[in-house]
């Protein structure tokens, strides 16, 4: 697992991995922002964003734009600092293809009832997690994790440590790396997150004597 925090940082590679490429970046005025062909799921921390035919994102809205779909944006007159997760997915094989695909951009709100779409590159949205909760020890076959806590407090276990985590930090679990979130104070604890990519098994548990299992094959398409 990996720790970061949005106000201590400007510009940061979260993840780079095969599956994965994520960063907060903190832009000037005007600046661009590099398209790419993965799907990108882009999220405003603060400030806004003019994406053209897209339209102008501001600070906790985001979106999700498919895989090779030709786009460009770039800071408002302010700035902006944005979390940018792109997907990939470099195994992904049209001919089985699991969900129906994104075919334009969504849009949505971050910490709001408007959630993400579920496709084979990504799924994610809006957690709420009540005091007291804990979920289930879990991980991700070949999948890439990033959470965002923007309200309470969190416990993550992982492998290697246990960290609790106030509101403003984001968390990276790498895929196959076992965790559990738990929700460490007394308010809820509100999340948004990615899974990249959206592959089955979606989590893989473990039973009473340690032993990983899967508790299902079907993809999850909450849209």
């Amino acid at each position: 697992m990996q720790v970061f925090t949005i106000n201590q940082i400007t510009t940061h590679v979260l993840c780079n991995t095969p599956q994965c490429f994520a960063e907060v970046r903190t832009l000037a005025p005007g600046e661009a922002i590099a398209p790419a062909a993965a799907e990108v799921t882009l999220c405003v921390i603060e400030g806004s964003v003019d994406l053209g035919a897209i339209g102008i994102l501001d600070a906790m809205t985001g979106v999700q734009i498919p895989a090779g779909y030709t786009w460009h944006g770039a800071a408002g007159t302010s700035g902006a600092k944005v979390l940018r997760v792109d997907s990939p997915h470099p195994d992904f094989d049209a001919a089985q293809r699991l969900i129906v695909p994104l075919t334009a951009p969504h849009r949505f709100a971050v910490a709001g009832g408007q959630m993400m779409v579920y496709d084979d590159y990504v799924r994610g949205g809006v957690l709420t997690f009540a005091p007291g909760f804990i979920a289930d020890k879990h991980f991700h076959d070949g999948a890439d994790e990033i959470f965002w806590f923007f309200q309470g407090q969190c416990r993550v276990t992982g492998p290697y440590e246990e960290v609790v985590l106030d509101a403003g930090n984001i968390v990276l679990t790498p895929a196959n790396e076992w965790h559990i979130i738990a929700n460490a104070g007394s308010q809820p604890l509100l999340m948004f997150l990615t899974v990249t990519p959206n592959v089955v098994p979606s989590h893989t548990f473990f039973d009473a004597d340690g032993k990983p299992y899967a508790r299902s094959m079907l993809p999850l398409t909450k849209a």
